[in-house]
């Protein structure tokens, strides 16, 4: 990896991922490292840190003016720090408004903020592509692996049918009643705790691990294993800063289980996610363990991260907003609640494409084999589709969000995201009269180049 010197006389301080130099002019053009550690939420993530852990004179005053002394025009990103997400309404508006389409030259790739520019980059499939593997893929600066994400069409949608099946509106209907069960548990749980419950651990962590356990085919005891996996690994998307021993370990440790898992369900075949692998062919030949395991660990990350941030983020933001609260607990519809738990989550901060040709997008020019990052939360919040986007309202509708993307990638566990996520608040509302922070505590959040995580949180509940 490429380190960073900064020279005493002329450190780089970077604040929720703005970068400044000095005094506070915008600079710099070579990869840092990223700190991805956790950091109560409400605290600067500049802490009086740079990225290389040098102590860093920032007065808060000092600070305050070098801010506002920026130009309108020469505000620098690096959209791959994980603080760059944190409380980014205001960036993500900046942005929108002043350089939609943003050339990131630390990370050399586009930033795309606008949801109309979005959409028409995720139509454009034969344009931008999610196969490149040599600059990156679908995620940013890592070039694309043998998951069903990283291929296009016709090959996309060749492998991605294979289980589609499993993840219909319909099909996911059929777990209702095993989710309800699982949520009951864990409310159960909650509720014999002396003391404050655990937001992430107790209750939005263990469910979508539980459930994609069992659609996957591993034994059902085997889901604290997989949540330990999907919360490990998750972080490796964020790009090559974020590369670590534990990380790699994790991912090494899945694909060993989930190739273990595989030979076990050619000899043994359930009704399983799993299985059908076992069974499928593409183009007269059977997958290769390589496109399964990578297979099974996009259904794990996908499935159990981002909707464990939307059940842990959406306790948080109902307790910040009691108003919404309110209404739900007296009988707002859940399923426009739920899109805009999502909205307002927008659990993944973004995914990458790259241009196959040259293409006029916003007034810039994308050149053939540069990355486009695509920047759902700013998007979900566009003034141009959202009145008052930055906004809490579970009542909103209409709700045309893009958090679970758009066209041919659109996710394909959306429907069984969205089922967990309105049974465990139709239940929590049923069970629950009112919730606040822990007194003396304050959430945590983990700061990603990838997922809007949550890492802890504390809460007092009052039950029904």
């Amino acid at each position: 990896r490429k380190r960073l010197v900064v020279a005493p006389s002329r450190k780089r301080l970077t604040v929720r991922g703005e970068v400044f130099m000095g005094g506070g002019v915008p600079s710099g053009n070579a990869p840092r490292r990223s700190s991805i550690q956790a950091r109560p939420i409400g605290v600067p993530a500049a802490a009086g840190v740079d990225h290389l852990g040098t102590s860093v004179a920032t007065p808060r005053g000092r600070l305050r003016r070098s801010l506002s002394r920026m130009s309108t025009t020469s505000r620098e990103f690096d959209l791959l720090d994980g603080h760059f997400y944190i409380d980014a309404a205001e960036r993500y508006a900046w942005a929108r408004a002043n350089t939609p389409v943003y050339w990131d030259s630390i990370n050399e790739l586009w930033g795309i903020f606008r949801y109309d520019h979005i959409v028409e980059i995720e139509k454009r499939k034969d344009v931008f592509i999610s196969s490149d593997k040599e600059k990156g893929g679908y995620r940013p600066n890592i070039p694309a692996d043998d998951a069903i994400i990283g291929l296009d069409d016709p090959e996309h949608n060749k492998r991605r049918t294979l289980v589609s099946r499993r993840f219909t509106p319909r099909s996911v209907l059929a777990w209702e009643d095993d989710v309800r069960g699982k949520v009951t548990g864990l409310l159960d749980g909650a509720q014999a705790t002396t003391g404050a419950v655990e937001v992430v651990e107790q209750l939005a962590a263990p469910l979508p691990a539980m459930m994609i356990t069992k659609l996957l085919g591993f034994p059902e005891d085997r889901w604290p294993d997989l949540k330990r996996y999907s919360e490990t690994t998750i972080l490796l998307g964020g790009g090559p800063r974020y590369f670590d021993e534990a990380g790699v370990a994790a991912a090494i440790e899945f694909f060993t289980a989930s190739a273990e898992l595989y030979e076990e369900k050619k000899r043994c075949p359930m009704d399983d996610v799993m299985t059908a692998w076992t069974k499928a062919e593409i183009n007269g030949r059977p997958l290769t363990i390589e496109e399964v395991t990578s297979d099974c660990l996009l259904v794990l990350d996908g499935g159990a991260e981002t909707t464990r941030t939307v059940l842990g983020r959406t306790i948080l933001n109902l307790i910040a907003h009691p108003e919404q609260w309110q209404k739900l607990k007296a009988g707002a519809d859940i399923d426009v609640a739920v899109e805009e738990f999502i909205r307002y989550v927008s659990p993944v901060h973004n995914m990458c494409r790259v241009a196959n040709r040259d293409y006029e997008i916003g007034g810039q020019t994308i050149r053939k084999g540069q990355q486009v990052v695509l920047l759902y939360p700013s998007g979900n919040r566009d003034e141009a589709h959202f009145a008052d986007g930055d906004a809490f309202d579970i009542e909103r509708t209409p709700n045309n969000h893009i958090a679970f993307g758009f066209g041919t990638h659109f996710c394909l566990g959306a429907s069984l995201a969205r089922m967990e996520i309105r049974v465990f608040f139709e239940e929590l509302r049923r069970r629950v009269k009112s919730m606040a922070l822990t007194p003396g505590t304050s959430p945590v959040d983990m700061p990603s180049g990838f997922v809007h995580g949550l890492a802890s949180g504390h809460i007092d509940i009052t039950w029904e």
